[in-house]
C-alpha cells in the first residue's frame, strides 16, 4: 500500500490551531537558532509590513501572503504531529508570539495566547495543552519561560540555563524584547495579525516515518544547515527498538550537552574518519548506510559514541585530564595550537585502541608530523588522505613508531621545512604558524610545565621592522632587512601589540615592553633576549643558529 502524502499551503493561525499538536521527537537536533536567524525572521516580517503598507484596516485585503518555507510532519488522523523538519521555525515563531503576547498585553494577549495554548475544557476534564512540545531535555524550560502567560518577564541575563538550546531560547526572548522597545505601538499591534493571517507555510505530512525522513533529508531548511550528527542521530535512534529508544536518546543527549553543538559535530567528523578510514564524500546518506551495515544503533552509542566522546573531551580539556603528566600536557598544549583538528582522529583512535601505553612518545611523534605539515601548508585533502593511511596502518597492526609508518615525515618534507625555518619566517608563514613554531621552541627551552592557553599571544620583533633613521638600531644593523624577519629576531608576548613600543631602542624595549612587573616574561624564549646586553647582528645570528639547531634535533630534520 502506498504511503499517503499531503502538502498544502497553510496560514499560521491554522498551523497553531487545534488541527495540530506538535512534538519534537527525541531523534531531532536541538533548537539552535541564534539571534541572527531570529532577527532575520523579524526583519522579514517588518519589511513585509512596510512594503505593502499593511494596517489593521487593510490587512484583510492583502492578496500576497508571506511564505515561511515548509515543515515536514509524521501525522496520522488526529492532531498529534511529530516535527521532522521545521522545529527551528516553529519554536522561534512561538517565542516571537509569546514575547508579543506579554509585551503588548491588553486585548491582544488572549488572542495571541490561543496560538500558543490549546484551551482545555473544565466540563470534559481536559487541561490546557501547549501546541508545541520540545525535546524532553528542554521542554520544561520552554514551558516555564516562554509558553506560560507572563513567562518572558522571568527571563533576564542572569537566568541559569543547562543546554545550548535553553541558551538560544533565552537569548532570543531577550533579543525580541529589546527589538520591541524600538518599534512603535502601531507596528506592534499589527504584527500578531500579520503573523497569524498573512504568513503561510507549506505543511508536508505523511503517516510514515521513513517517507517523512526521505523528504526531510532533501528539503532545504530556511535556517541553519543540518549537521552530519543531526541526520546520524535519526538513523541511530531509529535503529533501536522502541522500548529502549528513550534510554539511548538520553545517553546521546548527555554527550551532546556536555560537548556543545559545535564540538559535538566535530566529534562526528572524527568518528566518521576513524570508522571509514577515508576522506568523507558528499553523499552522507550512502556513508551512513555503509557504516550501519557493520554496526547497530545500540553498538554505535555504547562502543563508539560514548568511548570516543570521552577521549575527545580529554584531548580538548587536556589541562584537567593530564595535569599529573607534564610532558604529555606540554605536547597536547602544542597540538591544540595547530590550526586544524584533523590530528584528533589519529590520537582518539590510538588512545581507544592502545590506551595510555607509550602515549607521550606517540603524541610527540604526532605533534611533529602535524606541526611540520602545518608549516608546509599541507591542505585538507592531503591531511585527510595521510591521516586515513595512518589509521589503516594502525588498524592492521603496523608499528606506529617505525620509520616505515605513514606518520613518518618524508626526507623531502624535512628539507623543505628546514629551508622555510631559515628564511624570513615572519612574512613567509601565517600568523598562527609562526606563533606555533615559536611556542614549540619555547617548550623545548622550558623544563617545567608551561601553559600556552593565554587569551593573547603575539609575535614581536626585537629589531624593529622600520627603525627610525636616528635610532641606535642603525648603528649596528646597516642592512636591517636582512635580519628583521628571521626566527632569531622574534619573541613571544602575552599582550596586544604596541605600535609605539615597536621602535624603542633595545634597552628601553626590554624594560618597558618585553618584561612584566616582576621582571620575568612568561616565555623562556623572550627571557633569553631580555638577558642580552646588546642586540647586534652577531648576537642575532648566534640565536638564529641555536633555535634552528633545536628544531633540527626535535623534529629530526
Amino acid at each position: 500500500m502506498k504511503t499517503t502524502l499531503s502538502a498544502q499551503e497553510t496560514p499560521l493561525h491554522k498551523v497553531f490551531s487545534d488541527d495540530y499538536l506538535f512534538t519534537v521527537p527525541s531523534v531531532q537536533r536541538p533548537y539552535s537558532w541564534t539571534s541572527d536567524e531570529a532577527g532575520e525572521l523579524l526583519d522579514d516580517l517588518l519589511n513585509f509590513i512596510e512594503e505593502y503598507n499593511i494596517s489593521e484596516i487593510n490587512m484583510n485585503n492583502i492578496e500576497e501572503p508571506y511564505f515561511l518555507g515548509s515543515i515536514v510532519l509524521v501525522k496520522q488522523d488526529g492532531p498529534q504531529s511529530e516535527v521532522l523538519d521545521g522545529q527551528q521555525r516553529l519554536t522561534t515563531l512561538t517565542i516571537l508570539l509569546a514575547v508579543l503576547r506579554d509585551y503588548i498585553g491588553s486585548d491582544y494577549a488572549k488572542e495571541i495566547n490561543s496560538l500558543i495554548v490549546q484551551k482545555g475544557s473544565k466540563i470534559r476534564g481536559i487541561q490546557d495543552t501547549f501546541r508545541l512540545r520540545l525535546r524532553n531535555r528542554d521542554n520544561a524550560f520552554f514551558e516555564q519561560y516562554v509558553q506560560t502567560a507572563g513567562a518572558i518577564f522571568k527571563v533576564d541575563e542572569n537566568l541559569s540555563v543547562k543546554t545550548d538550546s535553553q541558551k538560544a531560547i533565552k537569548e532570543n526572548v531577550l533579543y525580541y524584547l529589546n527589538r520591541f522597545n524600538d518599534l512603535d505601538e502601531k507596528t506592534l499591534n499589527i504584527l500578531p495579525g500579520v503573523i497569524a493571517t498573512l504568513c503561510y507555510v507549506v505543511v508536508v505530512s505523511t503517516p510514515n516515518f521513513n517517507s517523512a525522513f526521505r523528504i526531510f533529508t532533501v528539503l532545504n531548511d530556511r535556517g541553519l544547515d543540518l549537521l552530519p550528527s543531526d541526520i546520524f542521530k535519526a538513523r541511530v535512534i531509529g535503529d533501536i527498538d522502541n522500548s529502549e529508544q528513550e534510554y539511548y536518546t538520553s545517553k546521546w543527549e548527555e554527550v551532546e550537552v556536555s560537548l556543545g553543538r559545535e564540538k559535538f559535530s566535530r566529534l562526528f567528523e572524527h568518528i566518521r574518519l576513524i570508522i571509514q578510514k577515508r576522506k568523507g564524500s558528499s553523499n552522507s546518506k550512502k556513508e551512513y548506510e555503509e557504516i550501519f551495515s557493520r554496526i547497530s544503533g545500540k553498538e554505535f552509542i555504547d562502543k563508539v559514541l560514548l568511548p570516543y566522546s570521552e577521549t575527545f573531551l580529554k584531548l580538548n580539556n587536556y589541562n584537567a585530564f593530564y595535569n599529573n603528566q607534564p610532558n604529555v600536557l606540554k605536547i597536547l598544549s602544542l597540538l591544540n595550537k595547530i590550526d586544524n583538528t584533523d590530528w584528533y582522529s589519529v590520537a582518539m583512535y590510538y588512545i581507544n585502541k592502545v590506551g595510555e601505553k607509550d602515549l607521550e612518545e606517540f603524541l610527540y611523534r604526532l605533534e611533529t608530523f602535524a606541526g611540520i605539515s602545518m608549516v608546509l601548508r599541507k591542505n585538507f585533502n592531503w591531511r585527510q588522505s595521510r591521516y586515513s593511511q595512518i589509521l589503516k596502518e594502525m588498524d592492521k597492526g603496523v608499528d606506529i613508531f617505525s620509520a616505515q609508518s605513514a606518520l613518518e615525515v618524508t626526507n623531502e618534507d624535512k628539507a623543505e621545512v628546514l629551508l622555510k625555518l631559515k628564511g624570513d619566517v615572519y612574512v613567509e608563514l601565517k600568523d598562527s604558524v609562526r606563533r606555533y613554531v615559536l611556542l614549540k621552541l619555547d617548550s623545548l627551552l622550558t623544563k617545567g610545565q608551561p601553559y600556552y592557553d593565554h587569551s593573547v599571544i603575539t609575535v614581536e620583533h626585537v629589531l624593529p621592522q622600520r627603525p627610525k633613521d636616528d635610532s641606535d638600531w642603525l648603528l649596528h644593523f646597516h642592512e636591517p632587512e636582512e635580519f628583521v624577519h628571521k626566527l632569531g629576531n622574534l619573541v613571544l608576548l602575552t599582550r596586544v601589540k604596541n605600535s609605539q613600543a615597536k621602535n624603542y631602542d633595545f634597552e628601553k624595549k626590554k624594560s618597558t615592553y618585553f618584561q612584566v612587573k616582576n621582571g620575568v616574561n612568561t616565555f623562556a624564549l623572550t627571557n633569553q633576549v631580555i638577558q642580552e646586553k646588546d642586540w647586534t647582528p652577531a648576537v642575532l645570528k648566534k640565536r638564529q643558529d641555536r633555535l634552528i639547531s633545536m628544531l633540527v634535533k626535535a623534529w629530526q630534520l
